[in-house]
């Protein structure tokens, strides 16, 4: 089955172009987005409206499902906190998603909660009764020493999880600028998951099991700039191997 996924950091701020972007990824017509710096205004303007007329929002919608990190924490963050999104379409089902509240962050509270609406983990059936999970993060910048030892706890935490997460997975993360020197058990060297790197552009990285196959990528940064976001759009068609 082919899967066509794309990973962005949408830059959701106010000063953001919200029709471009919805535009841009209609036009782009993915099976699942993985969207990250993303508001609940995009996130709901992505989604079918609850009290519009069916015919109606049959034909506007974009996605069918969603899950927002922002909206799974406990405490629920504010409105005006930007977290990350898994978004699918119909012939894709939502069965459960969570943020990565059990994942090993060696961090302290409040610092966790920063972590956790950083992460948002989606179980999705596909048209072919196939499982898969899908992931979106968004990392810690490494300016600073504080800082750089927070971006490691926070690549630790997610590497040990996926370690124990069976395939097929597929994630996508806006990691931040890459902290100078030693392992890194999320990207390497001393990668601790079973993942392979479908397509990077600067701080966004896609990566998916050996499950899907890759079949296309593509970085789109000129179409993704003119939507009003600082950073490329990856572009993926996978192929999800027979079991």
């Amino acid at each position: 089955m082919r899967i066509r996924v794309v990973s962005w950091n949408v830059d959701s701020r106010p000063t953001g172009l919200l029709d471009a972007k919805v535009e841009l990824l209609r036009r782009l017509q993915p099976d699942l987005a993985l969207l990250q710096e993303i508001g609940r205004p995009v996130y709901r303007a992505l989604l079918p409206h609850p009290s519009a007329h069916e015919r109606m929002h049959r034909r506007s919608r974009l996605f069918s499902w969603g899950a927002l990190s922002t909206d799974l924490c406990n405490p629920r963050a504010s409105e005006y906190r930007l977290g990350c999104a898994v978004l699918g379409v119909p012939t894709t089902a939502l069965l459960d998603a969570q943020v990565l509240d059990r994942a090993p962050f060696d961090v302290q509270d409040p610092v966790r909660l920063g972590f956790l609406w950083r992460t948002v983990a989606a179980r999705a059936a596909l048209s072919t009764g196939d499982l898969l999970t899908v992931c979106s993060f968004h990392g810690r910048q490494p300016s600073g020493q504080p800082a750089a030892v927070l971006r490691q706890a926070f690549h630790a935490g997610i590497a040990g999880w996926l370690a124990g997460t069976p395939g097929p997975v597929v994630f996508g993360i806006d990691a931040g600028s890459s902290a100078s020197g030693g392992p890194d058990p999320l990207f390497g060297p001393g990668q601790v998951h079973h993942l392979n790197q479908v397509l990077s552009a600067e701080d966004d990285h896609l990566w998916a099991t050996p499950e899907l196959e890759v079949r296309a990528v593509k970085r789109l940064s000129d179409e993704a700039a003119a939507a009003g976001s600082d950073h490329a759009l990856l572009l993926a068609d996978l192929e999800l191997r027979s079991s």
